[in-house]
């Protein structure tokens, strides 16, 4: 393994990490506010979070046109369209479900990888994607079934919002082709979504409802703190990983969402952790070390 896959690695699994945080304090805040108002204000705080920080690192970078249009067109995909679905969803279902369709959705992105991009793996690799999935699987029934229902409609929602973040998961590849720096690829992408949905708000006369609740100082800073997760934890990261290692190595890592979800449930939540998650953590983390090792190799 050299330190480009190291480092892919390891912000694929960051993604994850954070992404599990975040998807909590979102279920809690998403109660009072719209998902349009979400979507907005995530993307604003984001656009200047990583505006400022690619000045004051200097990684503003010449890119080509199909690069921009490829984070442009993930932008929009990623936020303005899939943003809205995602925080709806997140009314109408549980986080146990919704970690449930991340795992599905890093599936999707990893198959079209391989359909649309062409990359290939090994045996090996194939296998500890299977454990991987089939450890999450196994460490989230249990607290799915306990956690209470989820609609119908919360469902579908997801399923359209985790197929949109997948095929903007490939634009985003896509468009990570030279030496863009990650964060400047962040920047564009959030810009052209947050902007997506500036437009949308503008056109139905709606934007002035949408920002109403976050004149309450309490709701704001929690708001931007979860949005610093998701963004530089969530997002960043997660384009890291796709720069630094394959497609299919990196959704397969940041599927272990789930698995920091359960930790994150018993640490700040007391939720308790059974035998049966215990179990599904193993398998995962055992399909992890066979999916790194067997794709890795082959990169080589």
């Amino acid at each position: 393994m050299n330190n480009s896959d190291a480092i892919g690695i390891l912000a694929a699994l960051g993604s994850a990490a954070s992404w599990s945080i975040g998807v909590v304090l979102f279920k809690q805040l998403g109660e009072s506010l719209s998902s349009f108002a979400m979507t907005l204000v995530q993307g604003v705080i984001g656009v200047v979070l990583l505006g400022g920080l690619t000045i004051a690192s200097g990684c503003f970078s010449n890119i080509s046109r199909d690069a921009y249009i490829y984070l442009v067109l993930s932008g929009i995909l990623g936020i303005t369209i899939s943003g809205p679905f995602f925080f709806r969803a997140l009314k109408e279902v549980n986080p146990q479900t919704i970690t449930l369709l991340f795992m599905l959705g890093q599936v999707i992105t990893v198959l079209l990888a391989v359909l649309l991009l062409g990359e290939k793996l090994p045996v090996l690799g194939w296998a500890g994607i299977a454990l991987v999935i089939t450890g999450i699987s196994i460490g989230i029934f249990p607290i799915n079934f306990k956690n209470g229902h989820s609609s119908p409609r919360g469902l579908v929602l997801g399923l359209i919002s985790i197929i949109l973040m997948s095929i903007a998961a490939i634009l985003t590849k896509e468009g990570l082709q030279g030496e863009i720096s990650t964060l400047y690829a962040t920047f564009i992408r959030t810009l052209a979504g947050t902007f997506g949905i500036l437009l949308v708000g503008v056109a139905t006369r709606r934007l002035g409802g949408w920002i109403t609740p976050f004149r309450d100082a309490r709701l704001k800073w929690k708001f931007t703190l979860s949005v610093c997760i998701i963004t530089f934890g969530g997002f960043w990261l997660a384009i890291v990983a796709f720069k630094y290692t394959n497609v299919a190595v990196a959704s397969s890592l940041i599927a272990t969402e789930p698995i920091f979800a359960l930790l994150a449930s018993a640490l700040f939540f007391n939720n308790k952790i059974t035998l049966q998650s215990v179990a599904g953590a193993f398998i995962a983390m055992a399909g992890i070390l066979i999916l790194c090792i067997g794709s890795l190799s082959s990169l080589t």
